[in-house]
């Protein structure tokens, strides 16, 4: 891997605004970026006026859109209703990554239930996962399972689990260490990466501390790159060492002046993004330093 080769960013852990994303790409001469909320819309919000700007933009700087993450079964599995709306939510989402130029939708796994309950409900979320095939192959998009704290498959070992009931060309892993950071019960944030290192489709980068809980408050705090619980260095070595040959997205999720973590957790705009030009600049820096 090489920087800036192999790094992008997530385009609102920067700003809201194109025209100051555009500038901060530039100085840093990354490839291009994976887009989520922008113009204070979440992604899902995005209006065909919007994504038409964004188009311009990209063509116009040279960028590629290495990922669109899209809120995708961020949902109950037991919501009928909610689960009818986020097939339709993908069916956008992936015009939307068609449009655009770009082969990746990011979805996730459903909302976390107790351990022995995740277990049970994975060939029931894979079968919700292949009801996206058909959309998926018309618009000739992968589709990126992220491990994600508060969804079914949080960990390593549980991405393994699911990716083993799904088609290897048309699923793969977004792979986020630090997420597991936030699951409680877990060992490190990178148990398990050897078990899916063949099905990474992405890799996100971000790092937090564990901290003792609290009632209803998360088990981490979000940290600059390199200075968490993940172990960036020795992890970038191991990616390496797997044979990958993907992108990292820069995650951010920390800022010089905090806001509160559950926002961190909640990327959608003007207040998600504030102190994210700086914050990322220090992270992007800490990276570089990783990699030397």
């Amino acid at each position: 891997m090489t920087f800036p080769d192999s790094f992008t960013i997530i385009s609102d852990e920067v700003s809201q605004d194109l025209p100051d994303l555009a500038r901060f790409v530039r100085s840093f001469k990354l490839p291009g970026i994976e887009l989520r909320s922008m113009f204070g819309r979440a992604f899902k919000d995005l209006t065909p006026a919007d994504i038409s700007e964004i188009k311009r933009t990209a063509s116009g700087e040279g960028w590629k859109i290495f990922g669109c993450a899209s809120p995708v079964f961020k949902c109950d599995i037991d919501d009928s209703a909610a689960v009818k709306t986020h097939l339709d939510l993908f069916k956008r989402s992936a015009a939307v990554a068609r449009e655009l130029g770009c082969d990746l939708v990011r979805i996730f796994t459903f909302l976390r239930r107790p351990p022995h309950e995740n277990v049970a409900l994975l060939p029931r979320v894979a079968g919700h996962l292949q009801e996206l095939r058909a959309a998926a192959a018309d618009a000739g998009v992968r589709l990126g399972l992220e491990n994600e704290h508060s969804c079914i498959v949080g960990m390593g070992p549980e991405l393994a689990a699911v990716l083993a009931l799904l088609p290897d060309r048309e699923f793969g892993g977004i792979w986020d260490p630090c997420n597991v950071l936030y699951v409680p019960g877990t060992g490190a944030a990178t148990e398990g990466f050897k078990a899916v290192a063949s099905r990474i489709f992405h890799v996100h980068i971000k790092d937090a501390r564990r901290v003792p809980p609290k009632p209803g408050s998360l088990q981490a705090v979000a940290m600059p790159m390199g200075l968490g619980d993940v172990g960036w260095r020795d992890h970038f070595a191991e990616i390496a060492a797997s044979g990958y040959r993907g992108m990292f997205s820069l995650e951010t999720h920390w800022r010089v002046e905090q806001i509160a973590e559950e926002e961190l957790h909640l990327p959608a705009g003007y207040s998600f993004s504030r102190g994210g030009d700086e914050a990322t600049r220090v992270c992007l820096h800490n990276t570089r330093m990783l990699l030397s």
